[in-house]
């Protein structure tokens, strides 16, 4: 499932940026070896599908059967899927993971990455997870008694 995760976040690795990508992948920092894709994609996929359904079976509520009303949880998605993202690196960033041994010297240098690039990961998980999303309302949408037809 790594490769599948890291496969999909690197669409958006020029945004977010090639060392921390590496990052993420566990290959550029000794203190952090695992890839880190897995729990973030899985984290993503969870919330967008706790969503999804919440919004087609335990809301369902005829009046949020329209474009509107979607959009709504489209939103809430994104937004918790940014933060969750943002939040998941950043405590890395601020527990001084994100460093690499010098071979020369044997102490440790910070990656070049700035809280800016980690911002940008969390906009990457947000867009990824809108299109989580979509895939998963057009996915369960048709058992939904009173929000079938919602986006569409």
């Amino acid at each position: 499932m790594g490769e599948f995760f890291g496969s999909i976040y690197c669409w958006f690795e020029e945004f977010f940026g090639i060392e921390l990508a590496n990052y993420l992948w566990g290959e550029s920092s000794p203190l952090s070896q695992t890839n880190s894709f897995i729990g973030i994609g899985w984290s993503m996929f969870g919330i967008s599908v706790a969503i999804v359904l919440i919004y087609y079976y335990v809301i369902n509520h005829p009046q949020l059967n329209h474009w509107w009303g979607w959009t709504i949880f489209l939103i809430i998605n994104a937004v918790v899927n940014f933060i969750v993202g943002w939040q998941w690196v950043l405590k890395d960033y601020y527990s001084g993971k994100m460093v690499v041994i010098d071979p020369a010297t044997n102490l440790q240098t910070p990656l070049n990455i700035g809280e800016s690039e980690i911002i940008y990961f969390g906009v990457s998980n947000m867009f990824i997870s809108i299109i989580a999303f979509i895939i998963f309302s057009f996915m369960f949408k048709w058992w939904s008694s009173n929000c079938s037809r919602a986006p569409f």
